[in-house]
């Protein structure tokens, strides 16, 4: 018997798959553009022109070239006997400065696992800031499953610098809790139960933007996680945003190659700036008109083969859910607690403020001091 999606016993699953199926012509156009390299041709007018806005802007900040197509190091004059000798692959100039892995290690500060307090239950959640860590709706669905887990940072291996001692912080759902399950997002309140062992704030943190243009089609995506719930983990070969749309159904959400593993959920998708565009939630199978999920030779596969080799299941895309929606719905959620309404308005204000996002990458400088 063949394996189908209503087997799975997945709302989410279900929803997500129908969401992606028709979105599915799009995606493949952006897979083939990002191998020819003219994936800005997929992308609409609106959005690339609020994209080249905002990375004129960063790079007039950062003393860097502002047009796209130039190289950091370009001469202003070619020579024409230079031709051959080097190039810029396709459309899209792929030269980052080396500070980019930096950036990487500090904005990995703030990611760590959240784990059962019975084992064998696994997700990734990331500070936001005022001592708020986000994650899933369907990791921690409501105040209990939160009170059940524990939140672990610097959960990491470094066999040739300096290993990062892990701290694990308790939740506090009382303090603060909001989940959204349309979304299929959670933030909670963290206790740092010992502050004299490298303070929490020394973690990091990562703002949320209802900012657009952080990240067209075909540009590369980092996701950092603790995937199968091990050390953690970052993804940034073979990831690439396939798709993202307004005004839509499924404007809340967008799409992405990178890979991913169970323990993965809640997982930060980052920009090249180090900026969170996203929040990961589901990995979607390819399926065929009839709701069968397919083996990787585009066959429908068994419940047997599926549940035996569930490697051999093909996925059409990783979704996650737009940091710019979730603004919106925290924005108007309503609380029964006014401390919980306070504390959402506080970390809104704290969100905004200018520089939020290098502030919180700086932050994450004093744990890899204090080490």
């Amino acid at each position: 018997m063949t394996l189908k999606l209503d087997n799975l016993n997945s709302v989410l699953l279900q929803k997500s798959a129908k969401r992606l199926h028709k979105r599915r012509k799009q995606i493949t156009e952006t897979k083939n553009a990002i191998l020819a390299g003219t994936q800005n041709e997929t992308d609409s007018k609106e959005r690339l022109a609020l994209y080249e806005k905002r990375e004129a802007s960063l790079a007039l900040s950062q003393g860097l070239p502002i047009a796209a197509q130039t190289a950091l190091f370009e001469e202003e004059i070619p020579d024409l006997a230079t031709i051959g000798k080097e190039a810029l692959i396709g459309l899209k100039n792929d030269l980052l400065p080396i500070e980019f892995f930096e950036y990487g290690l500090y904005a990995a500060r703030s990611v760590g696992r959240l784990e059962h307090s019975e084992g064998l239950k696994f997700g990734t959640g990331f500070l936001v800031g005022q001592g708020l860590m986000m994650t899933n709706h369907h990791v921690l669905q409501t105040p209990q499953d939160a009170r059940s887990h524990f939140f672990e940072l610097g959960a990491e291996a470094n066999r040739i610098g300096n290993q990062t001692p892990s701290k694990i912080c308790s939740i506090h759902p009382e303090k603060f809790f909001w989940a959204n399950e349309e979304l299929d997002v959670a933030i909670v309140a963290v206790v740092d139960e010992d502050p004299s062992f490298i303070p929490l704030e020394h973690y990091g943190w990562h703002v949320l933007t209802r900012q657009q243009g952080m990240i067209k089609k075909g540009d590369p995506v980092n996701i950092i996680q603790h995937p199968l719930g091990r050390n953690k983990a970052v993804v940034v070969h073979n990831s690439h945003l396939l798709h993202i749309e307004n005004e839509t159904d499924a404007h809340m959400f967008c799409w992405y190659s990178g890979d991913t593993q169970k323990g993965a959920s809640g997982s930060p998708v980052f920009n090249n700036h180090w900026e969170v565009v996203a929040v990961h939630h589901m990995a979607v199978p390819k399926t065929n008109t009839a709701g069968e999920v397919l083996d990787k030779h585009g066959n429908p596969i068994t419940k047997e083969i599926a549940r035996h080799s569930p490697h051999l299941i093909a996925y059409a895309a990783n979704e996650g859910i737009r940091t710019s929606r979730i603004v919106s719905a925290l924005e108007a959620a309503d609380f029964e607690k006014p401390s919980h309404a306070e504390t959402r308005d506080n970390l809104l204000n704290f969100w905004a403020r200018p520089g939020a996002h290098t502030r919180g990458l700086r932050a994450a400088v004093r744990s890899s001091l204090a080490v």
